[in-house]
């Protein structure tokens, strides 16, 4: 009866770990997609606020401060990080 006992908590620690195994790989590729998802979604937004600074010029004009009123809206709407100084660095990716 022990050895019943014994392979059915072996049993039991088996399935354990591979549920866990399987979560641990799940949470590893969910983090993955939405790393690379959220680099490409900066990037355009980077790439969308140069098109409005340059308005199809060359070079962007001096002294637009658009970025702050930018700034303010999206954490108003989405919360924190997306702050001027994270906008700036979005645009220069």
């Amino acid at each position: 009866m022990r050895e019943k006992n014994q392979l059915a908590i072996e049993s039991y620690e088996g399935l354990l770990q591979g549920v866990v195994h399987l979560l641990e790989r799940a949470r590893t590729a969910s983090a993955r997609s939405v790393n690379a998802i959220m680099t490409s979604t900066y990037w355009e937004i980077g790439r969308r606020i140069v098109e409005y600074e340059q308005k199809g010029e060359r070079r962007a004009a001096y002294g637009q401060a658009f970025l702050a009123r930018l700034a303010a809206d999206l954490a108003g709407r989405f919360g924190r990080g997306f702050s001027e100084r994270n906008l700036g660095k979005m645009r220069l990716f």
